[in-house]
């Protein structure tokens, strides 16, 4: 299931970053109302960022994460951010609300796309070896 879809690892790797950065610096780019949903977008993108930088694929920095477990903590992670308003009850924040149901729907339409797979042969090895 995680290895077929047309989105390449080093794509997605790329996108995984974008993403950590749209998260970090979106409630201040959009003026979040709610200081709650202002800390939700930035820890969710700094923890983003630290799942991208520790994947096993050409675009990982520290390649721990096997590429179809990051496959599963993003399915979690995307569905986690089309909650957060709810659950962290910050929905009466509209742009904050509306950021988080259209970046969350985006990730899982991007995880259902992507290939699971390692593509860097040699983080693919030094990951094994280990």
């Amino acid at each position: 299931m995680l290895t077929r879809g047309p989105v390449s690892p080093a794509l997605h790797g790329v996108l995984d970053y974008v993403l950590g950065a749209v998260l970090v610096l979106a409630p201040f780019v959009l003026g979040f109302d709610n200081d709650t949903a202002t800390v939700v977008s930035v820890v969710a993108g700094i923890a983003e960022l630290g799942v991208a930088s520790c994947t096993a694929w050409s675009r990982g920095i520290v390649k721990l994460i096997p590429p179809p477990v990051h496959g599963v903590i993003d399915y979690v992670f995307t569905v986690a951010l089309i909650a957060a308003p709810f659950v962290f009850a910050f929905s009466d924040d509209s742009a904050a609300t509306i950021f988080f149901l259209v970046v969350g729907i985006g990730g899982v339409l991007l995880v259902l796309a992507t290939r699971f797979v390692a593509d860097d042969t040699r983080g693919a090895g030094t990951a094994a070896a280990r």
